[in-house]
């Protein structure tokens, strides 16, 4: 890892780490910092999305019918799903303390993965992760 890699907070969030300096310029150009406080509900289950975010720092729930599917923090991702298919989210997000968060509007996340197609396959497994769980998903290949 570069110095520069090591001063880049993007270089450390998994889906970002396998880009070089100027893929994660451009990443940087296209998704807008955001922080917001605990309880801030960053998406809702039944709720058509139009962002996607990643997470800087702090943690957030992720519920669907009100049963804790996971804790997320740091490097983790959200909001993919109903962007990729302008489907609705398929789970609640709320913040549970405060977070610093990168968002990319549904135009913005199309041209991350225009852009740095390494994204889109960094973030293929834990999206298919997350279908094997859903309810009525076919488990087998």
């Amino acid at each position: 890892m570069s110095k520069h890699d090591a001063d880049d907070p993007l270089a450390h969030i998994p889906i970002f780490a396998g880009l070089g300096p100027k893929e994660r310029d451009e990443v940087r150009s296209l998704m807008t910092g955001v922080d917001v406080e605990s309880g801030y509900v960053l998406a809702r289950e039944g709720s058509y999305g139009s962002e996607f975010f990643v997470i800087e720092s702090g943690t957030a729930k992720v519920e669907r019918d009100g049963v804790l599917l996971a804790e997320i923090g740091p490097g983790d991702f959200q909001g993919e799903m109903s962007l990729l298919d302008n489907g609705v989210r398929t789970a609640t997000v709320t913040a549970t303390s405060p977070m610093s968060l990168l968002v990319a509007t549904v135009n913005e996340f199309n041209s991350l993965l225009d852009q740095a197609p390494i994204i889109a396959r960094q973030m293929l497994p834990a999206v298919v992760a997350r279908l094997r769980v859903l309810p009525g998903a076919h488990h087998g290949d």
